[in-house]
């Protein structure tokens, strides 16, 4: 198991020693700088975004790769649908002439959720497209949230994401209120 561990800062990393069994090699990689130092030989660092930091390994700029991205048979991209977005993008492009022909690239799509009853309310529903004929059809991201890369509708998936960003502040900023109220009751 090749491991990319991408974080915005350096704050966010955790489950360091869960990672570190679960991959053979992990290149953990931090937007920020100075980013984070491995803690074992054959792991990597790299300052920048996930992307960068996989060319950067495959094409060997972070040392000789312990394991070659060009054995991988499958590629599955877990985090924002901007992160994966640019992992499905970078695949036909960027990391195109390191992966192997025909590998599966699967994304653990974090479609937004109400019922968790497996496709009862569709609150969860997802674009799917046909990379060939361009058809579209929808899937029930709660029944099975990873879903092949290249059909994914990420631009979709940002739109519905962005329909929860004022609840999700206006919830924040209640959990706010409510906590400072209850603290000067207490008091």
């Amino acid at each position: 198991v090749l491991y990319f561990a991408g974080y915005k800062k350096g704050i966010d990393r955790y489950k360091m020693a869960e990672i570190e069994a679960a991959a053979d090699v992990v290149v953990w990689c931090c937007d920020e700088p100075p980013g984070f130092a491995p803690t074992r030989p054959q792991d990597r660092g790299f300052v920048g975004n996930i992307v960068d930091a996989m060319v950067a390994y495959a094409s060997g700029a972070l040392g000789e790769p312990r394991i070659r991205v060009q054995d991988a048979d499958r590629i599955i991209a877990i985090g924002s649908d901007r992160m994966m977005a640019a992992v499905a993008r970078a695949r036909t492009a960027a990391l195109a002439p390191w992966l192997k022909p025909g590998h599966c690239g699967i994304g653990s799509i974090n479609s937004p959720m109400q019922c968790m009853m497996k496709e009862i309310c569709g609150q969860c529903l997802q674009v799917h497209r046909d990379p060939a004929s361009g058809a579209a059809r929808h899937v029930f991201s709660c029944f099975n949230q990873d879903q092949p890369l290249e059909q994914v509708d990420f631009q979709g998936l940002a739109a519905r994401l962005k329909q929860n960003s004022v609840l999700e502040k206006l919830t924040a900023q209640w959990i706010a209120h409510c906590t400072a109220a209850a603290g000067r009751t207490r008091g």
